[in-house]
């Protein structure tokens, strides 16, 4: 039920976050992501990203993602929901994130090549039990390639 609380503000958030970088005419980044996390086992991540900028230089981004990973000698595919806060817009630039899946609630910390390609740290904790799984806890690691598809380059 919690977790259901939690999606249900996360999608809310991200309908939000739309709504007001449409009605303020900025610009924003849309594209695919690739990632390699490191969490109790090896995970590859797809899915896409929208990011625009808001207030000033900050740049707030939300990813949907398909998490594929082969632990305990079972293969699963997991839906992930994140949102990550790049306070500054400059080429090399720290951020925070927050990942939720139906089983993890992971909070990190890492750093940003101009919004391209991210490693970041962080923990995940345990909010629900996969059916005949280990819970999917522990420090994670993570380095994301994200390709914007609108981007373009002002001369």
């Amino acid at each position: 039920m919690r977790s259901k609380t939690i999606y249900k503000f996360l999608g809310s958030l991200v309908v939000l976050l739309a709504i007001v970088s449409n009605l303020k005419a900025q610009d924003h980044l849309i594209g695919p992501t690739l990632s390699y996390q490191f969490q109790k086992g090896s995970i590859i991540k797809t899915g896409a990203y929208f990011a625009f900028p808001f207030i000033g230089d900050h740049i707030l981004r939300a990813d949907a993602t398909a998490n594929f990973t082969w632990t305990q000698k079972k293969f699963a595919v997991i839906p992930e929901a994140a949102v990550t806060y790049y306070p500054q817009t400059y080429v090399l630039t720290p951020f925070v994130r927050a990942e939720l899946t139906p089983y993890t609630f992971t909070p990190k910390v890492g750093v940003s090549l101009a919004t391209l390609v991210d490693i970041d740290f962080g923990y995940g904790f345990s909010i629900n039990e996969k059916k005949d799984y280990n819970p999917i806890k522990g420090f994670a690691v993570s380095l994301r390639f994200s390709i914007p598809l609108n981007y373009r380059i002002n001369m």
